[in-house]
């Protein structure tokens, strides 16, 4: 079958790894048409840890994907996390050059390079650098300057900085498993673009992805990213947690979450019983399940404490009346946007991907929201073009840095 063009969205997470490829027609409506997810032992926390297993389960996920939609996949979208990501908000001015004193697009290239002109230690490299807003002559708010008559042009700028040796080891593991990268994208920002609705946005809110080793945060205001970190506390956490508390090896543990797992009980929901198999017993052992949630609840309101220590931190505690929008594999427990509710005292939903078309229901898990996230991110920001004032989006030199890894990589 004839594909117009495949975008291939790759989440490499601590505990799997989540291939989606998606058909883009004319009209830049992603159509998914395969999806392949492989268990992934080879990070720590967002970290490569071990190469050969992260490469072996990105191939395996790529060839699940490849299978299910009848294609080949050649260049992915890699996103990127992990508690080396920081993130600032930085302010550049530049004037208008136009005789006429008309905002031109090679104005706004001048000023998003300038944004760029900032103070890094030498082992840290910006991932993305963010227009929230321009301001022509004062007048701050701005989305779309070019045309706009003025003298000078500001801009208030999202930098997300990452350790560059971190991002160059994931990069690697992608071109060991034999694909090279278009882009590499942070993981809650394109999040974001699958699983927050545009009002949402715009009145404020905070997407916290609970992955495996970490959760991302993402806090939106007035409809632009205002602010991005990750806290140290994710779904592993909570299986440890069970493993501890029942006696039982970490395969069990998981299996017990997943099964029965529960962040917050009502009434009298905590007396059902499940079945654990402790370790050194072949024989399961029937307990209540208001056993399990007195074990996941202490550890998710401590995801939730962290969380909104970095709202306090981003000054943003009366900025998201639209509340918090969990998603990613951590957030499937039973009762835990009741449990982010009381804990935080905002509102809390639950995040499903959206925005795509075909194989809607394979992608419809929150554990796919990453995935799908950077198919949309890269349609709506990047397609087509290096740079783009409109948008107020620019991509840096992807294809410089993957050039100079190469060189690395055949010096080593």
């Amino acid at each position: 079958m004839a594909h117009a063009h495949l975008i291939t969205g790759l989440d490499v997470g601590t505990t799997k790894v989540c291939a989606v490829v998606a058909d883009v027609g004319s009209d830049s409506q992603p159509r998914v048409i395969g999806v392949g997810i492989s268990p992934c032992t080879g990070l720590r926390k967002g970290v490569v840890v071990d190469l050969e297993s992260t490469t072996t389960a990105i191939r395996d996920a790529v060839d699940k994907a490849e299978r299910m939609a009848g294609a080949e996949v050649h260049s992915v979208l890699v996103g990127v996390t992990g508690e080396h990501i920081a993130s600032l908000n930085s302010r550049s001015v530049v004037a208008i050059t136009h005789p006429a004193g008309e905002v031109s697009p090679s104005d706004v290239d001048r000023l998003l390079d300038s944004a760029k002109v900032i103070v890094l230690p030498p082992d840290r490299e910006i991932l993305h650098a963010i227009p929230r807003w321009y301001s022509v002559d004062g007048q701050v708010g701005v989305r779309s300057p070019v045309g706009m008559h003025g003298d000078r042009l500001e801009v208030e700028t999202h930098i997300v900085t990452g350790l560059s040796s971190f991002i160059q080891n994931v990069v690697k593991c992608v071109h060991m498993a034999g694909l090279s990268v278009e882009a590499t994208i942070l993981e809650p920002i394109a999040t974001g673009e699958s699983v927050l609705l545009p009002a949402e946005k715009d009145l404020g809110v905070a997407l916290v992805d609970i992955g495996g080793g970490t959760s991302d945060v993402a806090i939106y205001v007035d409809g632009q990213i205002y602010y991005s970190a990750a806290v140290p506390a994710g779904g592993n956490h909570v299986t440890r947690d069970i493993a501890i508390g029942l006696h039982a090896a970490i395969e069990e543990a998981e299996r017990v979450k997943l099964e029965h797992g529960c962040a917050f009980l009502d009434g009298d929901d905590g007396l059902e019983a499940f079945e654990v198999t402790s370790l050194g017993s072949t024989k399961p052992r029937q307990l209540p399940k208001r056993v399990l949630a007195e074990i996941i609840e202490p550890r998710m309101s401590e995801i939730c404490q962290l969380v909104m220590e970095q709202v306090d931190k981003a000054g943003c505690e009366e900025r998201i009346p639209a509340g918090l929008v969990l998603t990613g594999g951590g957030s499937q427990l039973e009762g835990l946007p009741e449990l982010a509710s009381s804990a935080t005292g905002l509102p809390a939903r639950v995040g499903i991907p959206g925005g795509v078309a075909g194989l809607v229901d394979a992608v419809s898990s929150p554990s796919c929201s990453t995935a799908v996230g950077l198919v949309l991110f890269w349609i709506r920001h990047y397609a087509g073009r290096m740079s783009d004032g409109d948008d107020g989006v620019f991509l840096l030199n992807i294809v410089k840095r993957v050039k100079e890894l190469f060189a690395r990589i055949g010096g080593d």
